[in-house]
């Protein structure tokens, strides 16, 4: 039997009033019957907790909080009818999701997991988003066959705006099935446990903010067989903004379950995503891109949030089609948690100057489907064509998993100016792939596989066609 969420609000709040709680709260997200999932049964502080299913492997537990939260899941599997579980042939019905003991990433968090068969005990401190698995799960996840949940652990909200401001759509707990479009000056409002079932669309608009603990859950019309998720075209996408001066997009979930970008970018400046998870989660698992700047744009952070990608994390097309060309200026994107499941971290395929990528988790890269290695920053000669790559940056970087700095099969690029500054990386890295031309580069306090980059004699490349010029090395 089902627990009703306010109910479960309700309880807790009288629990704070009648013992010394001081700052210890807990808010749990509601979940709609449509997507609770029968997978996991979560406790958090003794109090049941309901779970998300965005997919069969993919899940998430979502709740607000101050101090302590101690969490308690089971992970058990199930063997729903009509629904294909990714379960290892060595699995019994019954048997634990996870393989080997159960583990939270990133493991830079420190976080202890006392697990036990189907059963996994661990404690959170403050918030953020983490991921429980089994700590032997296949690296290169390439078929997408791995189990998660994910635990996204947030601060209460700030600034909730008034359900009757009349610049606010203003989305109640439940199922929304509807495409949005805001205009200037609008805030679209999700509580927690709404789900809007469409897509979100931001045209010729200024001042725009999306707010709250709902998810926004796309499954359109896209083809299986080709590839056709990058069109930029209303409805297309969990979001899409094009020609858009101020956007502010905080605490909502975005999931494309359909083979399509997450979220796309057009000629959009002086946006803020924070705290903000993003699933790219198609069966076929290509084409879920998390973020994407198309046509020109810039002045965008994206801090404090997950991106778990059915393809590259984050990517730069300029131009693109017929579209006319342009630059992407000013990324910045600072401690987030980064998994793309398909391709690679970071995809530089555009006129760039000034892109930031900081202290920040890679728990997983998988292997690609084209020449270069998995990477964080790569490009390929897929769409011939030449662009300028100035002012990049990589700092505080922790790589669970090894991979290559740069998988490069650009002819036509030009990359100026690159940094990779306190990075270290678990594992053997990957042979760099190098078919551009490239002037500046710098190597400062990078360790991989334990051992410190100090020379060009310590580098491993798969291919190298041109010389880097202006090549360095800083301990």
């Amino acid at each position: 039997m089902k627990t009703n969420s306010v109910l479960w609000t309700f309880l807790i709040a009288v629990t704070c009033t009648l013992a010394p709680c001081f700052s210890q709260t807990l808010k749990p997200h509601p979940v709609p019957d449509e997507f609770e999932s029968d997978q996991y049964t979560v406790q958090i502080n003794g109090i049941p907790v309901q779970v998300f299913q965005a997919s069969p492997r993919v899940h998430f537990v979502s709740f607000d909080f101050t101090g302590t939260a101690e969490i308690k899941v089971d992970g058990k599997t199930v063997r729903e009818k009509g629904v294909p579980l990714p379960i290892r042939k060595d699995q019994e019905h019954g048997s634990s999701v996870w393989k080997g003991d159960a583990v939270i990433r990133p493991s830079s968090r420190n976080i202890k997991v006392a697990s036990s068969g189907t059963k996994a005990t661990f404690t959170l401190g403050k918030p953020g988003q983490y991921i429980l698995e089994g700590s032997d799960e296949a690296q290169a996840d390439i078929d997408n066959k791995n189990m998660a949940l994910f635990v996204f652990a947030n601060n209460p909200e700030a600034d909730r705006p008034k359900e009757n401001d009349a610049k606010v759509t203003y989305l109640k707990a439940g199922i929304h099935q509807e495409n949005i479009d805001l205009e200037s000056g609008q805030t679209l409002y999700l509580e927690a446990g709404a789900v809007l079932f469409g897509s979100i669309d931001v045209y010729d608009a200024k001042d725009v903010k999306i707010l709250g603990r709902g998810v926004v859950y796309h499954n359109g019309p896209q083809s299986e067989n080709h590839d056709n998720g990058y069109w930029r075209k209303r409805n297309w996408h969990p979001l899409t903004t094009r020609n858009v001066e101020g956007l502010t997009v905080s605490g909502i979930t975005f999931v494309a379950r359909s083979r399509t970008w997450t979220i796309q970018m057009h000629t959009t400046f002086d946006a803020d995503f924070d705290n903000v998870k993003v699933f790219g989660i198609n069966d076929q698992n290509i084409n879920g891109d998390g973020f994407d700047w198309v046509a020109g744009g810039g002045r965008t952070t994206i801090t404090n949030s997950l991106i778990r990608s059915a393809d590259d994390a984050f990517a730069i097309f300029t131009p693109r089609g017929p579209e006319p060309e342009g630059i992407v200026k000013d990324i910045r994107i600072d401690n987030c948690v980064i998994w793309p499941t398909r391709a690679n971290v970071f995809r530089a395929h555009g006129y760039t100057d000034g892109f930031v990528l900081q202290n920040s988790d890679i728990i997983h890269v998988p292997e690609t489907l084209f020449n270069v290695p998995r990477a964080l920053m790569y490009s390929i000669n897929e769409m011939p064509r030449q662009a300028t790559l100035s002012n990049l940056r990589f700092e505080n970087l922790r790589f669970e998993e090894p991979a290559a700095l740069l998988g490069l099969d650009f002819e036509g690029g030009q990359f100026n100016s690159i940094v990779f500054k306190d990075i270290t990386m678990q594992g053997e890295a990957s042979p760099m792939y190098m078919n551009t031309s490239i002037d500046g580069v710098l190597f400062d306090n990078v360790t991989l596989n334990g051992k410190k980059i100090l020379s060009e004699k310590d580098l491993s490349f798969e291919v190298l066609t041109n010389d880097i010029k202006d090549l360095k090395f800083s301990e």
